[in-house]
């Protein structure tokens, strides 16, 4: 296997992480209270727009890992297919470390509402029977769809984006051999 291959995961697994925090920004900017009081007295047009822009943020920057990868893998391949592959890695491998951090947070550190899956309380007599149901509804069952989605529309966007890339070269190339 190429090292490639494994940069690719490498480079799912940190954007992941990255994600995590990513969204936790656009989280902490709906808290600002100094914001949420310019957009009460905004328009409804523009407080329509602000929604789109961070639905647009918070669904976009996935595209920024997946785009370069299936670029280069369709510059170093000539694949479309292995362009594709590509970025269904990419993504599938983020999907793994943002539910494996949620997981980790969620057992070590704790997050809001969800103090009682922390680890130190595994003693407890119904530590693992409370945790287990949690664990099955909030990480498990959104990592599967998300890691479907991921498989599904992964090589679909690098399918698309290697060809825009492989098209804009082609014509390049003809207007060069022309000139």
């Amino acid at each position: 296997m190429r090292w490639r291959w494994w940069i690719y995961v490498l480079i799912g697994l940190c954007f992941g992480i990255v994600d995590w925090y990513f969204l936790d920004l656009l989280a902490s900017l709906g808290q600002n209270q100094a914001i949420n009081d310019q957009l009460n007295q905004a328009s409804g047009i523009l407080r329509l727009l602000v929604v789109i822009v961070l639905v647009g943020l918070n669904y976009g920057i996935w595209l920024v890992p997946v785009i370069p990868a299936a670029i280069y893998e369709m510059r170093r391949s000539q694949s479309l297919k292995q362009a594709a592959l590509a970025a269904a890695i990419v993504w599938a491998a983020a999907m793994v470390s943002y539910y494996g951090y949620y997981t980790i947070l969620l057992m070590f550190a704790g997050l809001p509402q969800m103090e009682f899956m922390l680890y130190s309380n595994h003693l407890s007599p119904d530590y693992w029977t409370n945790w287990w149901p949690s664990f099955r509804n909030v990480i498990l069952g959104q990592f599967l769809m998300w890691v479907l989605i991921a498989l599904i529309a992964g090589p679909i966007v690098g399918f698309f984006s290697a060809g825009v890339y492989q098209r804009i070269t082609k014509k390049r190339g003809l207007r060069r051999a022309v000139s």
